[in-house]
């Protein structure tokens, strides 16, 4: 058991948590504890979660499409779309070249594929399956890659669906193995 002692949180007792942790996490970044949270908030929540995935997949999109596959109606998509833009996470961009000059596009920022790639990492993670989330991950976030653009190769989807199969049941056997370890420290506790 740890005991609390003075100096365990001497830097602590320098000013707030707030202050605290603004130093620990952000004093060599860009960012501030106050723009990180906003960003946190704007993505709790599905449908903006949704959106900013869908922007990372596939890169521009227009209002009209997000509304179709969302299967939100264009108004119900003005509340999300500008806490994502108020966050960073997305911009407003023209159309391509041809387009419909009426139609308004949209595209992830650097922030907003940060967001996304870190939970692919946490959620998929590089080594539970390789192929799997070499296929998510965002070529822009690597600083080997010289394009932003996102590449698909015809063999992709296989993968996805190959390896989401193999995903679910290497899921299946830790819940399996999590529930036998939870069973015996009860078992222990009672005894």
């Amino acid at each position: 058991m740890m005991t609390e002692t003075k100096q365990g949180f001497q830097y602590l007792d320098r000013g707030t948590a707030s202050e605290y942790i603004e130093t620990r996490l952000f004093r060599n970044s860009f960012d501030d504890l106050s723009s990180h949270i906003k960003r946190k908030k704007a993505l709790a929540d599905e449908g903006r979660y949704t959106i900013l995935y869908l922007l990372y997949e596939y890169g521009e999109i227009s209002r009209k499409r997000l509304s179709d596959e969302t299967g939100r109606v264009s108004n119900n998509l003005e509340q999300p779309l500008r806490q994502l833009l108020e966050a960073d996470l997305i911009e407003k961009i023209p159309g391509p070249e041809g387009a419909d000059k009426r139609k308004t596009y949209y595209r992830i920022t650097t922030l907003g594929r940060q967001e996304i790639a870190s939970d692919i990492e946490n959620i998929i993670g590089g080594t539970v399956n390789d192929a799997y989330y070499e296929v998510l991950k965002d070529p822009a976030l690597d600083p080997e890659c010289d394009t932003e653009e996102r590449v698909r190769r015809p063999d992709d989807l296989e993968i996805l669906e190959t390896s989401s199969e193999d995903l679910q049941s290497s899921r299946e056997k830790l819940r399996s193995q999590y529930r036998q370890v939870t069973a015996t420290r009860s078992d222990e506790q009672d005894q």
